[in-house]
């Protein structure tokens, strides 16, 4: 699915390259993972996933803000807010697991989805480009289960 509708190919390019996960792809590439992007927009209040349920993959937030809150304890007293750039649900992109918080868009949000099927579709067709997403997702994990551990602020994964 093409991300932003109609835009051209030169706003798309550069919207996504200001999303961190994006940042070390080429023009080409980018374009290329433009064709596995989910686009979803979320309205002020509403729900895009529950706590509990089965998470399918990660969402990047292209505008907007979500907040997620857990019943977990060691989650409970973080502030989970996310905005433009941040990813969410990335836990689910390698498993197929329970989701840890429930997150609610608190404005108008624009979302691009990456889910298990097309990322490992991905890794099948173009090593090279997966091999560059996973490293900013596992840059990103790494630094919130750190800050989690040493309870830092920050954005633990949900």
């Amino acid at each position: 699915m093409r991300v932003f509708g109609n835009r051209t190919a030169g706003s798309k390019i550069e919207i996504l390259k200001n999303i961190p996960v994006f940042r070390e792809l080429s023009r080409k590439e980018i374009l290329e993972v433009d064709e596995l992007l989910h686009e979803r927009t979320y309205e002020k209040g509403e729900v895009i996933f529950e706590e509990g349920d089965v998470g399918h993959g990660i969402f990047i937030v292209l505008s907007g803000m979500i907040r997620a809150k857990s019943s977990r304890k060691l989650l409970g007293d973080a502030v989970l807010e996310f905005g433009q750039g941040d990813l969410l649900g990335e836990l689910c992109l390698f498993e197929e697991g329970p989701r840890t918080a429930t997150a609610v868009a608190m404005a108008r949000t624009v979302t691009v989805a990456l889910f298990q099927a097309e990322f490992a579709a991905l890794l099948m067709k173009n090593k090279s480009i997966g091999v560059k997403v996973l490293m900013e997702i596992s840059k990103t994990m790494s630094r919130r289960a750190r800050q989690l551990l040493l309870q830092e602020p920050g954005l633990p994964s949900v």
